[in-house]
């Protein structure tokens, strides 16, 4: 069932319970009130029989029936005697029922009594009082026009709450028309993009209230699945350029292994040196690839407090062993974070290769950790201007770097690190203290908030 179809039908459901309830109410109120104008009909007429008959006990000493025109508007009065003995005051007037109360009654033991009668055909508010002693007076009035009243206000209400059903369920249908509208335009745009698989296809935003803000939810998830979706193919894109040269080189050198199966023995060594290099850097490209496009990192690593200063002197020692070069660590604050400790250190690790690749040969690397940033420092030629903001792209070289080993992912990923953090990353060149100007190194590095945590999803 439809949207529409449920919020008509439920109104049309609140419509009828709302008017079965009044009209319940109405019928009770009404009823009751009935019955009690000829309760007080009765009782009037009742004590008005009685002041007569006390009157005529003076003067009568034989039980006698009041007149038949001062019962009026009563339909059938009688007589009972203490004894059972019943004597009718109205000619050709129905027989009411007695029983042992209304014998009380007539036996002085008893006040009035008013009660509800039937015969076979009609029904009756009956009232029973005393008229002299061993003797009882019953007048009862015919229900039938009450009942009448009753049966056409029934079937009035009847009618009404039906139409009132009608009419909330055709509101109903035009009000959830209305409120459906942006939903149903949101599913056909949505059904739209599953069938083409156009993420660029806009969202109706307009809709009111909660429908407004899901279709912005809705969209704002689009333009992710979007951006992700342009990301992904750009990675491609780029690695298929990347893996180009070294499959390029590796095929050039299997091919010159196949044809000249007798080369001397030192260009053989060369070409098997190139081929080990090649499939070197081969093995750390998809790595990086598979972790850049999947961050595995993110979902292996769990959350700790650290200190990047003890990240660094990790790192530093590591690289250390590594190449024999010298990685100085300088602390000049310390703070903790809650973080993932193995993508910081992966992170702090990147920038430090990075560094040992374009500082000068055999010169030091710096690492300067303060508080919640961390800075490497090399002596090297430094970073063109125009290539600074560039170097945390995904596959960029600078210029001067690019016939150097690497993938250019390295600081793609220290970047994607870093944000997932809530931090920030930037490069820029160390110049010459008493000369103005002169680059002497560059300086990467990158900041995470004091409060540090992953986003959600980091």
């Amino acid at each position: 069932m439809s949207l529409r179809w449920r919020i008509a039908l439920g109104l049309a459901a609140v419509a009828a319970l709302v008017g079965a309830l009044c009209a319940t109410g109405a019928y009770v109120t009404t009823s009751r009130q009935l019955r009690d104008s000829v309760d007080e009909t009765l009782l009037a007429r009742a004590r008005t029989l009685d002041a007569l008959g006390r009157r005529a006990r003076d003067r009568r000493p034989y039980p006698r029936c009041p007149s038949a025109g001062s019962v009026q508007p009563a339909a059938a009065a009688q007589l009972v005697l203490y004894d059972g003995r019943v004597l009718s005051c109205i000619e050709g007037g129905p027989a009411l029922p007695v029983d042992d109360e209304d014998l009380a009654v007539a036996g002085a033991s008893g006040d009035y009594l008013l009660r509800s009668v039937s015969d076979d055909e009609r029904s009756y508010r009956q009232i029973t009082i005393p008229w002299r002693e061993g003797v009882a007076l019953q007048i009862a009035r015919d229900l039938s026009e009450q009942e009448e009243t009753l049966d056409r206000l029934r079937l009035r209400l009847m009618v009404l709450t039906l139409v009132g059903v009608a009419v909330a369920a055709g509101l109903g249908w035009v009000l959830a028309g209305r409120i459906v509208r942006p939903v149903r335009r949101l599913r056909d745009a949505a059904e739209g993009i599953a069938a083409t698989n156009d993420l660029s296809t806009p969202l109706p935003t307009d809709g009111p209230g909660e429908v407004g803000s899901l279709a912005r939810s809705l969209s704002t998830m689009v333009g992710a699945l979007a951006t992700s979706r342009a990301q992904q193919q750009r990675l491609v894109e780029d690695a298929s350029h990347e893996l180009r040269t070294p499959l390029t080189t590796l095929r050039t050198n299997v091919e010159l292994l196949q044809r000249a199966p007798d080369l001397p023995e030192a260009e053989r060594a060369a070409v098997l040196r190139d081929l080990d290099v090649e499939t070197r850097e081969l093995s750390d490209l998809a790595n990086e690839l598979v972790e850049l496009a999947t961050d595995r990192a993110s979902t292996d690593d769990a959350l700790e407090t650290i200190d990047l200063g003890e990240l660094a002197e990790v790192v530093a020692a590591r690289a250390r062993r590594r190449t024999g070069r010298t990685v100085t660590v300088t602390r000049t604050g310390s703070a903790a974070l809650t973080a993932r400790p193995r993508m910081l250190e992966r992170a702090i690790g990147n920038l430090v290769d990075n560094a040992l690749k374009h500082a000068d040969q055999g010169s030091p690397v710096d690492v300067v950790v303060d508080g919640t940033s961390v800075e490497v420092r090399d002596r090297g030629p430094g970073i063109d201007p125009a290539d600074q903001p560039l170097v945390f792209d995904r596959f960029y070289r600078a210029t001067t770097a690019r016939t150097a080993p690497g993938s250019g992912l390295g600081l793609a990923i220290v970047r994607q690190i870093v944000e997932r953090h809530g931090g920030q990353v930037w490069a820029r060149n160390l110049t010459d203290s008493d000369a103005p100007g002169r680059v002497v190194g560059a300086a990467v590095g990158f900041r995470l908030p004091a409060t540090s945590a992953p986003v959600p999803g980091g």
